[in-house]
């Protein structure tokens, strides 16, 4: 059954993917160059933007952190988004988004989106979001979006946006013939989508672990998600075969005049826990030593009307990873529409609305020691006083105080 609580002060998507407007960077900082930690890359666009101006935002909610003190990834690519659909004509809705994630957001300081116009066309545009954030931790504010105290480059996606066909062709087309619920009936037939398990923070055997001793509720903000037990499915299948399922549905309303926000829920759910299914799959969840998002990129196939989501209504995404080695591995998915209807079984029809494709870093260790990603997270668990002392000590984590080097967000090593 579904985990029993869930935090009353989750953020309705809406409120989470809020932005305040900025004043243009060349109004504040006239000289590009000046950026610390700056590369190339953002020295250039920079340039450009202060020849040509520029749109730019600011989120104003912190994004979720999944317990190792970095940022979940899915805020920033759904949010860079949010922020280039203004910077478009009316009628505009994105049909695809490749995000590049150089490093890690942070928790405590908000994101700066900075809009630049790759191409104009009648049909399509194409939008550039160069994404930062101030070095030292912040509360939202036109003084922390100073572009003098940005740190380097934290992602960097190019989403593109388009005008429906309104002749007729959209009617043209093809996917799959057996959908998801007739694919998986012998794993979710007869079971409401809420009856499973919340998606859990960390999809990993040994968070697992923590959260069975030290059970913490649902405080994932946007969307409720959950997670398909596919254990009878999975259990003789190859690595390449082996599937995940995840329902999910926003929080709170979404305006259905903004069929850009619409798409942005179904981005931010594309990521969650997404690179966990691979050493799911190989069973080697205990070893992993480092592990992150490189690239990620999805495409919508449907009509801005088919991406809407409406209240009651349950989405899903089928994820699987057909290959992974030498240190990279690479996460794909579906995303259906669940419609109601008198379908084959009683059921209606299932509609693939969106594909995704990530490349991401995936790194193992037999030493306990060398495992960093199990260990910044317990770190991290400790921190925000979700787990005790003693597993702690169990994980091989040093006490308060104690032990040498630092992660992410000053984390002791």
């Amino acid at each position: 059954m579904a985990t029993p609580k869930t935090s009353p002060n989750r953020l309705p998507f809406t409120e989470l993917m809020s932005l305040i407007p900025l004043p243009p960077a060349s109004s504040e900082n006239p000289n590009p160059n000046s950026v610390p930690n700056g590369n190339r890359h953002a020295h250039v666009h920079g340039e450009r933007e202060n020849g040509g101006g520029e749109e730019r935002f600011m989120s104003t909610r912190p994004a979720f952190d999944p317990g190792q003190g970095s940022a979940y990834g899915g805020h920033v690519f759904a949010q860079s988004v949010w922020a280039a659909s203004f910077s478009v004509a009316e009628g505009m809705v994105v049909h695809n988004v490749h995000g590049f994630f150089p490093l890690p957001g942070l928790v405590d300081r908000p994101y700066i989106y900075s809009i630049t116009h790759l191409s104009e066309g009648r049909s399509y545009c194409t939008r550039q979001v160069n994404v930062r954030q101030p070095i030292s931790p912040s509360k939202p504010s036109l003084k922390s979006s100073s572009k003098s105290s940005y740190s380097s480059l934290s992602s960097d996606p190019t989403p593109k946006f388009s005008i429906e066909d309104v002749q007729g062709e959209l009617g043209k087309g093809h996917q799959i013939e057996v959908g998801v619920r007739e694919r998986y009936r012998s794993v979710i037939e007869g079971k409401m989508p809420e009856s499973w398990p919340f998606v859990p923070r960390v999809d990993a055997p040994w968070a697992a672990r923590a959260t069975s001793r030290y059970p913490t509720p649902n405080t994932f903000p946007g969307l409720t998600m959950h997670r398909v037990n596919m254990s009878p499915f999975n259990t003789t299948l190859p690595p390449t075969t082996y599937r995940q399922l995840t329902y999910y549905q926003p929080l709170g309303p979404l305006p259905p005049s903004s069929p850009n926000l619409h798409a942005c829920a179904h981005l931010y759910a594309s990521d969650r826990n997404s690179l966990y299914l691979i050493p799911n799959a190989l069973h080697t969840g205990a070893e992993i030593r480092q592990m992150g998002s490189l690239s990620h990129s999805v495409v919508f196939h449907v009509s801005s009307e088919a991406l809407l989501m409406r209240e009651g209504e349950w989405w899903v995404q089928e994820s699987w990873t057909p290959r992974s080695g030498s240190g990279r591995a690479v996460h794909e998915s579906w995303i259906w529409k669940l419609e109601d209807g008198e379908g084959e079984g009683g059921r209606g029809r299932d509609v693939h609305i969106a594909s995704s494709w990530q490349d991401g870093l995936v790194r193992y260790s037999e030493k306990r020691e060398e495992q960093k990603q199990r260990l910044l997270w317990f770190q991290g668990m400790r921190r925000m006083g979700l787990v005790g002392e003693d597993i702690c000590a169990e994980e091989g984590l040093p006490g308060l105080g104690e032990g040498k080097g630092s992660g992410r967000g000053g984390e002791k090593l």
